[in-house]
């Protein structure tokens, strides 16, 4: 009898976190809805992707390859002020370009300066 209750418990217990893990999954943070500039919104979803992405030689490797895309979306940025984005950027592509060291502690840099940029006044 005690064998019967410990099994159905175990299978209560597991059924329990299958269900919840697969709740979490579907309202998790990866779920943003922001209201931007459409400007600051394109920027966005080149950055995004790239900022959530696992840290490691991928995402670098991915960051360089669109940094001439997120320069070029943020000098088409005419809703705010993103001169210091645009700086950051061109201190991202300095790094892919020459020595692949520091590529992390750049895109750091662009994603704090999107953030300010966005707290100037761009997004909510």
């Amino acid at each position: 009898m005690i064998r019967r209750h410990t099994s159905l418990l175990a299978a209560l217990l597991a059924a329990c976190a299958i269900g919840s893990t697969g709740a979490a999954a579907q309202n998790g943070p990866a779920h943003h809805h922001h209201h931007f500039a459409p400007d600051i919104e394109a920027f966005h979803g080149v950055l995004a992707p790239l900022w959530h992405a696992p840290h490691g030689a991928a995402r670098n490797a991915d960051t360089c390859r669109q940094a001439d895309r997120m320069i070029e979306l943020a000098q088409a940025i005419r809703s705010v002020d993103a001169g210091r984005l645009q700086t950051s950027l061109g201190a991202l592509k300095e790094r892919c370009t020459t020595s692949k060291s520091g590529i992390e502690t750049a895109f750091h840099e662009v994603h704090e300066e999107f953030h300010r940029l966005l707290e100037a006044g761009a997004g909510t």
